[in-house]
């Protein structure tokens, strides 16, 4: 009884052992499968290629010709940065230089700006103290506008033989009473130029000037005598500004009372 009793369990522990070892070839199997990423149905990679010697030397080769061209791209570069500095710098002090000259030649055109119109206002003034000057000067003068000219006269001789036709009191004194007396610019054609009498006293010019208004002699001759004027005087708009200004005021209607006053001759402003 008891051997068979240990029949059976040999026999069992061998099936468990068989058992057991079956599983672990099958366990084993699993792994393995796992462990392999390739199934059978998946394309296995290619062999890497081997680099040879000369494959290395030729891909040295040409990493060594690519740096040598960068250092000389930088080299290049450089130079040209280096360059170009030299050019920036020259540049900014030009630029100084020309801003040091323009500021300096702003000054002295607002002191030209300064002189000139200084000079301005002297001149002005100066001109007009000439002007001034002139008047005065004309003050002692008469013109006579229409007297016949001949060729070879002497025109002292005949305005004196004129002014004591028309004033018989100076016949003893005329050299004394005219100073100096002559026709103005150059002959041209049949132009009759004015003759300009210069008195040695004022009064005997306004005496004699009164006494042309209406005279005779003036009238048969067909000449007048009328105020030596400079030449910013004889302006036609000054000369005719009294008669515009009495159509102005005509046309306006203004009192009348004022228009003797600005109707007065300029030859009789001039001799009060």
């Amino acid at each position: 009884m008891s051997s068979k009793k240990s029949l059976a369990i040999s026999r069992n522990i061998v099936a468990t052992d068989d058992h057991e070892y079956a599983r672990m070839e099958m366990d084993s199997t699993e792994k393995a499968k796992r462990k392999d990423p390739f199934s059978p149905a998946k394309i296995r990679p290619t062999a890497k290629r081997q680099v040879t010697v000369s494959d290395g030397n030729e891909g040295m080769n040409a990493v060594l010709d690519a740096i040598k061209q960068l250092t000389e791209k930088v080299d290049t570069l450089g130079t040209q940065l280096q360059q170009n500095s030299t050019m920036l710098s020259s540049i900014a002090k030009a630029v100084e230089f020309n801003a040091a000259e323009i500021k300096d030649c702003k000054m002295q055109l607002q002191s030209a700006v300064r002189d000139v119109t200084a000079v301005k206002k002297d001149n002005a003034e100066l001109m007009e103290r000439v002007l001034e000057l002139e008047r005065y000067k004309r003050r002692w003068n008469l013109r006579i506008r229409g007297l016949k000219e001949n060729d070879g006269e002497d025109i002292r001789v005949v305005v004196a033989d004129l002014l004591v036709k028309i004033s018989p009191s100076w016949s003893s004194s005329i050299n004394q009473i005219v100073d100096s007396v002559h026709r103005i610019g150059r002959r041209e054609g049949n132009i009759t130029r004015h003759v300009i009498i210069q008195f040695t006293q004022r009064w005997h010019r306004d005496a004699l000037w009164r006494m042309t208004k209406d005279h005779a002699i003036c009238k048969e001759l067909r000449i007048s005598f009328i105020e030596d004027l400079c030449k910013a005087d004889r302006r036609p708009e000054l000369l005719c500004g009294p008669k515009l200004k009495k159509q102005e005021m005509l046309e306006s209607g203004r009192s009348s009372e004022v228009v003797p006053v600005i109707l007065m001759d300029r030859e009789s402003l001039r001799s009060t």
